[in-house]
């Protein structure tokens, strides 16, 4: 589709992740590739222009449905659009959490905030989706972000109810796109994501030395790079683990102080490091370690593993998922809504029993299989430190 000034080939595409088609896609990255500007342009605009199918945009809770949040949107499009276009929207829905975006006369997308209650969210239908698309998936928990009970399911949900009005070939898509402060996501659990086994994208360069000049003046001699993916995929879903074209990383630095004078701020929005993990131990469960515990939390298994030979050098405890608990094992439980069969909600005397891992977690000397095992714990503990 043409567009008022050209689009360069130094950001982000979904190309690498359609090729696998799969029906959940996730994006993540740095600051900066332009994850929301090509999906509002090159996905949600482009093909409703050709085909008129709507998209579903998902938001987290109402509050995020605004004036401004709806511009944002409209001028991402008509920062490329030749004809300018207009959303027209009811403002008397926000509060409502279901808010229908309009182009003249005909449904362009319905916002949705996955918050509100489920039986909404099912009688929701949008007939003849285009897709679904989720932007600024991944919270910042240092900034008091948190996601939403129960989400994945939540957006499972209505992925379901979407997905009976589909008329277009294969699965109806959704989209995720977000900067990975942290790879612990519900979703990421709820798929089966292996997250041990994702990896960033490389790049590399060829002989070519190439004259860049940006539209504000910079300019500068590189070589032409070639981006290689590293894709993860499963059954259900497809992760690319973006990061910045060199050049493109290069202008930024020349056009913002940030990315050259703040270390911490610059693994994160330009290097695309999930820095809310970095501190986290991980490791394989080491063969002098037997199962302690089995704590049921969100309805997963965490096994509670201790060391047999206890040396001060090395960890007190180490943490995994389980797959299946044996007969004899108990199942401590700190909701009575985790209760399955061979569990038993925690008491105060359970909780004692627990106490020398609470102190080795609050000592930094418990090891965890992946990031999610480690934020479940985290969670364990704060019950424990609560009595």
């Amino acid at each position: 589709m043409k567009t008022k000034i050209p689009r360069d080939n130094l950001h982000m595409n979904w190309r690498n992740v359609d090729g696998y088609n799969k029906a959940f896609n996730f994006f993540i990255s740095p600051r900066e590739p332009g994850k929301t500007d090509t999906t509002w342009w090159e996905k949600i605009y482009t093909g409703w222009v050709e085909n008129k199918r709507p998209w579903a945009y998902l938001v987290r809770t109402a509050v995020e449905i605004t004036d401004a949040a709806i511009l944002d949107i409209e001028n991402n499009i008509n920062k490329w659009a030749i004809d300018p276009v207009e959303l027209l929207y009811k403002k008397g829905e926000f509060k409502d959490g279901i808010v229908d975006v309009y182009i003249k006369e005909e449904l362009f997308i319905r916002i949705y905030s996955i918050n509100v209650q489920l039986r909404r969210l099912k009688m929701a239908k949008l007939a003849n989706i285009g897709g679904i698309f989720f932007d600024e998936y991944i919270i910042d928990p240092k900034s008091q972000e948190k996601y939403i009970p129960n989400e994945w399911f939540k957006i499972k949900e209505l992925y379901n109810t979407l997905r009976r009005e589909y008329q277009g070939k294969g699965f109806l898509k959704a989209y995720f796109a977000g900067n990975p402060y942290s790879l612990f996501l519900p979703a990421f659990i709820g798929l089966n994501v292996n997250v041990n086994d994702l990896r960033k994208d490389t790049w590399v360069h060829d002989s070519t030395l190439t004259h860049y000049k940006f539209r504000d003046g910079i300019e500068f001699d590189d070589y032409t790079y070639k981006c290689k993916p590293n894709i993860y995929t499963n059954d259900l879903c497809v992760v690319e683990w973006g990061t910045l074209n060199p050049i493109l990383k290069r202008y930024l630095k020349e056009k913002n102080p940030l990315y050259m004078f703040d270390e911490e701020y610059n693994s994160y929005a330009l290097e695309g490091n999930a820095v809310n993990d970095k501190h986290i131990k991980l490791g394989e469960l080491p063969n002098n370690y037997s199962l302690n515990f089995v704590i049921k939390i969100d309805g997963k298994f965490v096994g509670i593993f201790k060391n047999n030979y206890l040396d001060d050098r090395e960890d007190r405890f180490f943490c995994k998922f389980l797959d299946e608990v044996g007969a004899r094992r108990t199942i401590y439980c700190f909701d009575f809504s985790e209760m399955v069969s061979r569990s038993i909600l925690m008491s105060l005397d359970d909780r004692s029993k627990l106490h020398r891992f609470k102190e080795a977690m609050r000592r930094s000397a418990v090891a965890f299989e992946d990031v999610n095992v480690y934020y479940y714990c985290v969670e364990v503990f704060k019950n424990l430190w609560a009595h």
